[in-house]
């Protein structure tokens, strides 16, 4: 049967598989893990211009058009990693509708 938790339902196995998708929380309420999911939209670049991320109908992988890099595709595993993002190498964090890298990039959610 499936993992019972306090206060809940027994999860079936088709919630165990999505539980994936969604961002987890540890026991202190801190998010976790990023979702493909999260960063999927329309950002907007600060030194100008406009990024998309698309995630794939696999669910694998995210599609990344960027306006200098051009279209980029990317293992899902390869992108998120753990609580932040890792896009060539630059290190991305997720606060709110922004991501801020280590080279001191913002993108900001539009869309």
């Amino acid at each position: 049967k499936g993992r019972v938790f306090p206060g809940s339902r027994t999860w079936s196995g088709a919630h165990r598989e999505l539980a994936w998708l969604l961002p987890s929380l540890t026991t202190t309420g801190a998010m976790s893990l990023v979702s493909p999911y999260q960063v999927q939209g329309k950002w907007t670049h600060s030194s100008g211009g406009e990024i998309e991320v698309t995630v794939d109908n696999t669910g694998k992988s995210v599609v990344i058009t960027h306006p200098t890099v051009g279209k980029q595709t990317m293992d899902v595993a390869k992108f998120c990693q753990g609580e932040g993002l890792d896009y060539f190498g630059f290190k991305g964090k997720l606060e709110g509708n922004k991501i801020t890298w280590n080279n001191g990039v913002v993108w900001t959610k539009t869309g």
